[in-house]
């Protein structure tokens, strides 16, 4: 990190550790949704997917109506007392009875859009488990308060692979979609029980404190939608053009694509806002952090996305098999898109951390309405791969307009922010270089089984990995290992490590 940071090195210190937690859950839960993603491909068709994706799609965007970050604006509040903690209960349960509702109102109008009685009856069910997790225990919010993301880690980990068992059974028993829908309420249940056994806070429904939490909490709520109307426009843009097949089809592509963003950038904008607004709280300077941050983001995203881009289609045809290759061009079109993610995740968590909500409402707005018109246009001429340009078009206008406004609010200039660039750039680009000249990069595999599909895949990752790092680590050393996102990596590491070694 740079100088800037060491003014609250503890504070840095525990987001590096926090984020490693955090990237530790995605790696845990990733793998086991992996092995369930191999095995339900087989159970089930692709339709069924697109039926839950379009369900899901919806009730989200409906959820996210009455979503107003209540526990983002615990987080970031200088001090806390028992009825802020229990007005965030109360509106967490009254949002849930709200979007029960609604859900249950449109039901079945959606089912008729769609031409699709199933997608009703689906749509009422899940609605089920909005309701079910409004009730969870408030008081789990201190974890991310504290940066105790440890808790986290198992909060999340356990309620994952009792719905990833409980979706494989039904599957195995019914071949249906229904499935999906079971394993996503028992992942509910179970995170609502796991809440109260691992916090010993029990909440009162109240609304005596909520002046104090709706200022940032409406800010939040405004871009929740928009961040909803933006990750939903795919699916219905393409189930009206296309059909419930296609949406299927790019929702499990999209999902393979943006592995570096979900699995990477999203923990380490997590464990980033209870740091940011600590230090922001206590009067310190953010654009140390925020700059590590960055850095470390890049050292891991760019690899990974480029990475993914590359190998795509033995991992297509490896994890989904032959008849899901139309999902390629998303593969690969997402892979690289998802390297922009970091910008906006940091910008966008350092802005709201320092109260500056409607700074990223308008910028998302802006890329939102971007995307909504790219997908209209691109889809219609080009299908899935159209689709895909449409979210990298839309992430590339987000990079340009965060970066635009947020380096003059922490005085932090362009060449300060490309500096830890380089030697990950570097290092990539001979990733890309070795296996251009090898012909792995971007090509399809030759023709054979699983087993050559999943030897050609570790090939590529194996020796694009060893490229990378190697270069990567040389090109550091030789320049005396500077502190910067090299560094900031080992601590995160270190600190997994000492506690996973601790649990040994």
């Amino acid at each position: 990190m740079t100088e800037a940071a060491t003014a609250s090195p503890s504070v840095s210190q525990r987001a590096a550790i926090s984020a490693g937690w955090i990237i530790a859950w995605r790696v845990a839960t990733r793998n086991i949704g992996l092995l369930s993603t191999l095995i339900l491909v087989r159970l089930l068709q692709p339709t069924d997917f697109g039926l839950v994706a379009l369900a899901t799609g919806f009730i989200s965007s409906v959820d996210a109506l009455s979503a107003i970050g209540v526990q983002d604006a615990l987080v970031r509040a200088p001090e806390l007392n028992r009825d802020m903690y229990d007005t965030g209960f109360g509106i967490s349960v009254l949002r849930g009875v709200l979007t029960a509702l609604l859900v249950a109102a449109i039901a079945w109008p959606v089912g008729n859009f769609f031409n699709d009685s199933r997608l009703a009856i689906v749509m009422l069910a899940l609605s089920a488990g909005t309701l079910i997790s409004a009730f969870e225990n408030i008081g789990i919010v201190d974890f991310r308060r504290n940066l105790a993301f440890r808790k986290e880690f198992d909060l999340q980990l356990w309620s994952r692979i009792a719905g990833v068992a409980t979706t494989i059974a039904v599957a195995a028993a019914w071949h249906s979609y229904w499935a999906l829908v079971a394993g996503i309420l028992v992942y509910r249940v179970v995170r609502l029980l796991q809440s109260y056994s691992m916090s010993s806070y029990r909440p009162r429904i109240t609304f005596r404190a909520w002046r104090q939490l709706i200022g940032f909490s409406m800010w939040s709520w405004a871009q929740t939608i928009l961040y909803q109307i933006r990750a939903r426009s795919d699916g219905i843009v393409l189930g009206r053009l296309m059909g419930p097949m296609e949406v299927g089809v790019f929702s499990v592509g999209l999902e393979l694509g943006s592995l570096p963003t979900t699995e990477l950038v999203e923990p380490l904008g997590r464990a980033l806002f209870p740091g940011f607004a600590s230090l922001h709280n206590a009067a310190v300077g953010v654009e140390g952090m925020f700059l590590g941050a960055v850095g470390l983001g890049f050292l891991l995203v760019l690899p990974a996305g480029v990475g993914i881009s590359m190998v795509a289609d033995p991992m297509v045809r490896l994890t989904l098999g032959e008849h899901w290759l139309a999902a390629v061009p998303v593969v690969q079109i997402m892979g690289v898109s998802g390297v922009t993610a970091i910008y906006t995740q940091a910008c966008g968590t350092l802005l709201n951390a320092i109260g500056r909500p409607g700074v990223t409402f308008n910028l998302v707005g802006l890329s939102t309405l971007v995307n909504l018109l790219a997908l209209v246009l691109l889809v219609w001429s080009f299908g899935l791969p159209g689709a895909a340009v449409a979210l990298l078009i839309s992430s590339s206008l987000d990079v340009v307009g965060f970066l635009w406004v947020t380096l003059p609010r922490i005085n932090v200039p362009l060449r300060r922010l490309i500096k830890p660039m380089v030697r990950p750039t570097i290092a990539t680009a001979a990733m890309v270089g070795v296996l251009w000249q090898l012909n792995m990069a971007w090509t399809p595999s030759l023709p054979g089984g699983a087993i050559a599909y999943a030897e050609d895949a570790v090939t590529r990752s194996v020796l694009g990995a060893a490229c990378y790092g190697i270069v990567l680590a040389g090109s550091w050393f030789a320049a005396g290992r500077p502190d910067g996102a090299e560094r900031f990596a080992l601590t995160m590491l270190k600190g997994v490590w000492v506690r996973i070694r601790g649990w040994i």
